[in-house]
């Protein structure tokens, strides 16, 4: 019988330690945040509208590009050599340029890139330390940003600040 009473005591000795080092966990939906802030979507139409200004400009480039070869094919007979080199080596030169030009608006350290975390980090940032905010307040160990691409299978909606975070951040319709 003592044997047992220590087995009982020793487990909810165990119970008690870890009841008190129970860490709490809630998570933001940041997607449902950014879908209700107008100045998210404000920044999102002027980065779109750019977008599109600068897929003309490169659009532009390339037909510049297909015109050249289009017309070297077209006369290449009528040239002599010397020209034909010319006019293969401008092709050459305008296609790189125009791919020089693409990569400076749409690759990784381009132009986009600089204007989306111009417009778009300081409002993440918004969230996420108002998320941080509500966290703390409300005795949180850890907040995680639940989005649609995460793998997460199972979420207590009890632990959901993201009412909590519209709120603070004025969003909250109620």
């Amino acid at each position: 019988m003592i044997h047992f009473m220590k087995k009982v005591f020793l487990a909810l000795l165990v119970l008690a330690f870890n009841a008190g080092l129970a860490q709490r966990i809630a998570f933001v939906e940041v997607n449902k945040i950014i879908d209700k802030m107008p100045e998210y979507k404000a920044a999102n139409e002027n980065i779109d509208n750019q977008i599109k200004q600068w897929e003309s400009e490169v659009e532009l480039k390339f037909q510049e590009v297909e015109n050249l070869y289009q017309d070297y094919v077209k006369n290449e007979m009528l040239y002599p050599e010397d020209v034909k080199i010319e006019k293969q080596n401008g092709i050459v030169d305008a296609e790189k340029k125009a791919k020089e030009f693409r990569e400076k608006i749409f690759g990784n350290t381009g132009d986009l890139n600089k204007m989306q975390e111009k417009l778009l980090k300081p409002l993440e940032d918004k969230i996420f330390q108002t998320a941080e905010r509500v966290g703390k307040e409300n005795n949180y160990e850890y907040v995680f940003d639940k989005r649609p691409e995460s793998s997460w299978i199972y979420t207590n909606p009890e632990h959901n600040i993201t009412e909590k975070v519209l709120t603070e951040l004025g969003l909250n319709e109620k």
